[in-house]
């Protein structure tokens, strides 16, 4: 999974923008994974890591309200044993690879 700081390098800007336009760049890392499935928390914690401690928790959460968000549009799904475990849809798959058409370099 592609940090989001390579997206979206300032951590101020994370905190801005709205679920929906988070959600295209988490939408963007999660793209750019081999797993089939990962664990919700974990992709909240993994793509927040890079960001400096201080803004950690405040971003991980702006990551739960953008998996929300593309949960709602089908972008992501959950695996029907464990709601943890979320994967990346067909249209989540084409808008992840339409969004690195678009941004080959930061958008920040």
């Amino acid at each position: 999974m592609k940090p989001l700081s390579d997206v979206c390098p300032d951590p101020k800007t994370v905190l801005d923008l709205e679920p929906e336009k988070l959600g295209r760049h988490v939408l963007s890392c999660l793209g750019d994974t081999n797993e089939p499935n990962i664990k919700r928390a974990i992709i909240a914690r993994t793509l927040a890591s890079n960001y400096h401690q201080s803004f950690y928790d405040q971003i991980a959460s702006a990551i739960e309200r953008a998996l929300d968000w593309l949960l709602a549009q089908c972008l992501l799904g959950s695996t029907p044993n464990d709601q943890n475990l979320i994967f990346l849809t067909r249209q989540g798959k084409e808008a992840a690879t339409a969004y690195a058409a678009e941004h080959p370099v930061d958008i920040a």
